[in-house]
């Protein structure tokens, strides 16, 4: 099953590339940074947080 997912996307990823220039490709991998730079910052500001409540700031 997972092979035939794999064979997918590389020929959805293939066809991009070629009839448009890997443009549907790139704004997907950069939706997927975007998430993941919101999540890490979302994360250091929870424990900034934290940190600050219970007093124990370090620098």
């Amino acid at each position: 099953m997972f092979r035939i997912l794999l064979i997918i996307a590389v020929i959805a990823i293939g066809y991009d590339a070629v009839a448009h220039q890997g443009f549907y490709t790139r704004n997907a991998w950069a939706s997927v940074v975007g998430l993941t730079d919101s999540a890490v910052t979302g994360a250091k500001q929870l424990g900034q947080n934290a940190r600050e409540e219970t007093g124990t700031v370090r620098q």
